[in-house]
């Protein structure tokens, strides 16, 4: 039987509408359980780049919940004719290791007018709550992004081969999708959380790299 794998969208992803994303942001805001404090938690380039007003910065666990290079990415590490792939959450069985931000009150209209400009353009993630496990040995509510399933963004699972050719092509307004990759791989090195088949991809990328292809 023939295996078939993801192919990229051949036009441009629909954006969310002013509305739209006003809509997600009040839910967001409605659901927080804690009026008090407001955490986030960074998987991808969070980690490296938060952009936020942060009150505190803290190593984290989110269990239930894997990272995955499973979002095709036109815009910032990648174009609609040579996309890339980006980061995001899929629920499953194991963990995540990450960042959690821990939000200024007064600055958090702010800090949430950027982190949704920055990543719902397109509603490929679907902010959720979940529960962290800070290595200072709190727990604490925090908003993440999380894949939403269907989305024609979302491109599930493909082999490592496939995902080295994609990622070591493309670049976008965000620049090269391989330095986005290193830099993951670098801040997981740094939390102590490894990820065989990222790896593997990486050192895909890097030979394909020296052999001149």
């Amino acid at each position: 039987m023939a295996v078939s794998f993801p192919t990229p969208p051949n036009r441009s992803t629909p954006r969310l509408s002013d509305s739209e994303r006003k809509a997600e942001q009040d839910r967001v805001r409605a659901e927080a359980p804690n009026n008090d404090e407001f955490w986030i938690f960074g998987f991808g380039s969070l980690m490296w780049r938060p952009g936020l007003d942060v009150a505190r910065r803290e190593p984290a666990t989110l269990h239930g919940y894997e990272r995955r290079f499973e979002i095709w990415s036109t815009v910032g590490r990648g174009t609609l004719a040579q996309p890339g792939l980006g980061c995001c959450l899929v629920p499953a069985d194991g963990l995540c290791r990450g960042i959690a931000y821990g939000l200024h009150m007064a600055t958090l209209d702010a800090d949430l007018e950027y982190l949704w400009k920055r990543e719902m353009g397109s509603g490929v993630y679907r902010p959720t709550w979940v529960e962290l496990n800070l290595d200072t040995g709190e727990q604490k509510a925090a908003l993440t992004f999380v894949i939403r399933k269907g989305h024609v963004q979302h491109t599930g699972p493909m082999p490592a081969q496939q995902m080295a050719q994609i990622i070591g092509r493309a670049a976008g307004e965000n620049g090269r999708c391989r330095d986005y990759l290193t830099n993951t791989l670098e801040e997981m090195a740094k939390l102590g959380e490894t990820d065989l088949l990222l790896e593997k991809v990486m050192r895909l990328i890097d030979t394909s790299e020296d052999a001149g292809d």
